[in-house]
């Protein structure tokens, strides 16, 4: 009985082990998917923008994101990071990002970026965290217009207007806009975002505001550059709620979902995927050898009878 036990502690162990070594079900970065990105240069540095997805069932906070620059060669020229521009994803709901590479290339011959043969960007999803909490719903864009600014810090900026009411029974704190911009075949171009638009946004009452794309002046980009379209995503401090969230539907004035492109990699899929068949490999190899081991093992002795056989 004591083999048996030894035998059984054993596997119990290896499970355990084999468990640990499992994502937690808590940290779903194969959820968030790159749906789109495009780059631009600005004063001699890089700026990657794109949106992601939520693709899981989960909502989904706190996703974060490592991108490399992959040269023609397949060389890494640069490294950055970012936080994704929302919280509490739901599922199928997307948000942008924006990632700044400002250290130049070591292989650039003249320092910029420009005369870097840019291959592409390598995303990896570093962190995305499953939550039953969900934003505060009832904070609806009920107008929204775009301009392009002609006066002061906005000449050549995309604006764009709108409004914002809490058609809920909570009061909201903190209120915030995030945009996404997309070019006319759908690509993202731009993002932005806004200062706290207003400490508190009680049930009825409405707030207006105007959100920027940054870097882009439309008056001096090229054509691919260009904005078309764009989608508003309103962001709120509080309340945070519990349980499921319902559907998230588009604002006013913004666009379908643009098609997602084909260059976007999201490398951890595979490797949590490989994770997964190591440890389940791992523990039928252990409790194959367990069962054997005890088929072939003889009746345990007496205490008397093991001294004898010692001798």
């Amino acid at each position: 009985m004591r083999k048996t036990a030894g035998y059984i502690f054993v596997v119990l162990t290896l499970m355990s082990l084999g468990l640990t070594l499992v994502p937690s079900a808590l940290s779903q970065t194969q959820d968030i998917k790159i749906v789109s990105y495009s780059y631009y240069f600005t004063q001699g540095n890089l700026d990657v923008v794109g949106v992601v997805q939520n693709v899981g069932s989960n909502n989904i906070d706190g996703a974060t994101l490592k991108g490399s620059i992959i040269d023609s060669s397949g060389a890494d020229q640069a490294d950055s990071a970012t936080q994704v521009y929302g919280q509490y994803l739901t599922p199928q709901q997307e948000a942008p990002f924006y990632m700044a590479f400002s250290s130049q290339p070591i292989s650039s011959p003249d320092g910029t970026w420009g005369t870097v043969d840019i291959s592409n960007v390598d995303f990896t999803v570093t962190s995305a965290n499953a939550t039953s909490s969900y934003q505060y719903p009832d904070l609806k864009i009920t107008s929204s217009s775009a301009t392009i600014g002609t006066s002061g810090d906005y000449v050549g900026a995309y604006l764009v207007n709108f409004t914002i009411k809490n058609t809920g029974s909570q009061t909201a704190q903190n209120v915030w806009v995030v945009g996404t911009f997309y070019n006319s075949t759908g690509t993202v171009v731009g993002v932005g975002y806004t200062n706290y638009l207003t400490a508190t946004l009680a049930p009825s009452k409405t707030v207006s505001s105007q959100i920027a794309a940054f870097d882009l002046n439309q008056n001096q980009v090229p054509l691919a550059l260009k904005i078309s379209k764009y989608s508003l995503l309103v962001q709120t401090q509080g309340p945070i709620l519990q349980g499921t969230a319902p559907i998230a539907s588009s604002s006013p004035g913004s666009s379908s979902s643009p098609p997602p492109t084909q260059h976007a990699n999201n490398s951890n899929n595979s490797s949590t995927l490989l994770t997964y068949a190591i440890v389940i490999g791992v523990v039928i190899v252990a409790i194959a050898g367990t069962i054997l081991a005890l088929s072939k093992r003889k009746p345990s002795q007496t205490v008397k009878e093991a001294k004898a056989s010692g001798k």
